[in-house]
C-alpha cells in the first residue's frame, strides 16, 4: 500500500504540475497520465485515447506498438478501449485471443507478444472523457488493476482540467484574431467595429465557415499578402474560404462609420 501511496501522491504532482494556459496542455497531461500508468505492474505498454463523441481517438505516441494496438481499436471500431469509452468503468481481457470479437486486435498483439488489455475509463459526471488500454505480456494481477483504478480518478481532474484550459487558451486567441480581422475590415473599408463585425458573420454564414476561420484568413492575408486557394476546401472539410476582398457589407449596410465612407 506505501508503494501505491508513493505513486499516486506522485503522479498527482506531475498532472498538476503540466497545467497551464497554452495549447499544448493537452499533449502535456496526456504524457503524464501515461507516466503514471506505466507504474502499474505488469504493464508493458501504455495507451491513451480520448472519447470524442462516444469514438475511441487514440493520441500520438513513440511507442510503436501502441501506435499499432491503439491505431487498431480506432479503424476497426473493436478492442476493449473502444468498448469502455462506449461504457464506463474497468474492462479487464487478460486473454485477447480467447474473445471472438478481439480477433483481429488478438493477432496483431501476439506479434509484439502481448496476450491481454486493462481498458480504464476516464469517467467525469457527464461521461467518459478518455481511456488507458494498458497492455501485458502476462497477466495484471489485483494488486495493478488496484492501483489503476486508483489512478483512474486523478487522471479524470487532470484531463477535465486540461480540456477546460485548452478550450479557454482557444477562446483567447479567437477572441484576438477576430479583433485583428475587424481591424483590418476598418481599415480597409473605412467602416466602425459593428459594421465590420457584421461583415465576418455574413461571411461565415454566407460559407458555412467558422468565424474565427474567416477572421484567420483575413489576418493571413492582410499580414503577409498571401492566403490559402479560395479552390481549396478548409481541413475541416468545410467549403473554400472567400476571398478577403469578398468580405463585404450587404447594400443595406453601406453608409458611413467611424473610420469614414465606405468604398
Amino acid at each position: 500500500m506505501e508503494r501505491h501511496a508513493e505513486v499516486l501522491a506522485r503522479s498527482a504532482a506531475d498532472m498538476t504540475g503540466v497545467l497551464s494556459v497554452d495549447a499544448d496542455v493537452l499533449e502535456r497531461t496526456s504524457r503524464s497520465i501515461v507516466r503514471a500508468a506505466a507504474c502499474v505492474a505488469d504493464v508493458d505498454h501504455v495507451g491513451f485515447a480520448l472519447a470524442l463523441r462516444g469514438q475511441f481517438v487514440a493520441q500520438p505516441t513513440t511507442d510503436p506498438v501502441v501506435e499499432e494496438l491503439d491505431g487498431l481499436q480506432a479503424s476497426s471500431g473493436a478492442g476493449p478501449g473502444v468498448e469502455v469509452v462506449r461504457g464506463s468503468g474497468t474492462l479487464d481481457v487478460p486473454d485477447l485471443a480467447a474473445v471472438p470479437r478481439y480477433a483481429g486486435l488478438a493477432e496483431a498483439a501476439a506479434r509484439h507478444g502481448v496476450r491481454g488489455v486493462l481498458a480504464v475509463a476516464l469517467t467525469a459526471h457527464d461521461g467518459v472523457l478518455g481511456v488507458l488500454t494498458l497492455y501485458t505480456r502476462s497477466t495484471i494481477g489485483a494488486a495493478g488493476r488496484a492501483l489503476a483504478d486508483a489512478l483512474a480518478p486523478q487522471a479524470t481532474v487532470a484531463l477535465f482540467g486540461a480540456q477546460r484550459i485548452a478550450g479557454l487558451a482557444r477562446a483567447v486567441t479567437s477572441r484576438d484574431v477576430i479583433g485583428q480581422a475587424k481591424g483590418v475590415l476598418m481599415h480597409r473599408d473605412g467602416v466602425d467595429d459593428e459594421t465590420a463585425f457584421g461583415m465576418l458573420v455574413e461571411a461565415s454564414q454566407t460559407t458555412n465557415i467558422k468565424l474565427v476561420d474567416v477572421a484567420a484568413w483575413l489576418v493571413a492575408q492582410a499580414t503577409t499578402g498571401t492566403a490559402p486557394d479560395t479552390d481549396t476546401a478548409t481541413t475541416d472539410g468545410a467549403p473554400p474560404l472567400p476571398a478577403p476582398d469578398r468580405v463585404r457589407p450587404t447594400q443595406a449596410r453601406q453608409g458611413t462609420g467611424r473610420g469614414g465612407t465606405r468604398r
